[in-house]
């Protein structure tokens, strides 16, 4: 956790001055499940930014709308989501970030920032639902949000003590991701 809090805080940092991002502004995440997807995460919200978690899954199209829809101005993208993103980039989309590329290696060369504030009810999470009744939709989770679902699952759903694991076998992007937030809040184990 300690290298996790280091880390997020350079990421935040070049999210910010080298790409000029603003509080509040947009970021995709399209990636399938890996450790970085918890890093990528953190580094948004510790830079006062909006996550956007899209579906790995979907169609080229698809994601397209769901980043125009969204406004995402820079998405992070695993190796082999890359063409697709950027085959279908919308205008929006100012720069994209391979994870494990040179690029996301240079975030962390960034001096570390405080974490941006944010109010409780601003946007933290684009939640885009998967479209089977038309477009899919963005419903939007705020910090408050975010914050009581990750206090309600701990005590309500799955006690989480220090080091108890969670398997993420269902994409990050979507319920799984949810569950990120208790068990880091509460010490535990991401398992990918």
């Amino acid at each position: 956790y300690g290298d996790l809090a280091s880390s997020t805080a350079r990421r935040a940092s070049a999210l910010r001055a080298a790409y000029g991002l603003q509080a509040g502004d947009r970021v995709a995440i399209v990636a399938r499940n890996s450790r970085h997807y918890v890093e990528c995460l953190y580094a948004i919200w510790h830079a006062g930014l909006c996550a956007v978690p899209v579906n790995a899954k979907l169609h080229g199209e698809e994601i397209r709308y769901i980043l125009e829809n969204s406004g995402a101005k820079l998405a992070f993208v695993s190796e082999d989501m890359a063409a697709t993103v950027g085959g279908h980039a919308p205008s929006c989309l100012k720069a994209m970030i391979v994870i494990g590329g040179p690029d996301y290696s240079r975030l962390t060369e960034a001096d570390p920032m405080n974490v941006a504030d944010a109010a409780p009810h601003e946007p933290a999470w684009l939640f885009y639902t998967s479209g089977t009744t038309g477009r899919p939709k963005g419903a939007t989770l705020t910090h408050r949000n975010l914050a009581a679902m990750s206090y309600a699952y701990a005590l309500e759903v799955d006690p989480i003590l220090p080091g108890d694991p969670i398997l993420h076998a269902a994409p990050m992007s979507h319920g799984s991701g949810l569950y990120i937030m208790a068990h880091v809040m509460r010490g535990g184990i991401n398992v990918i």
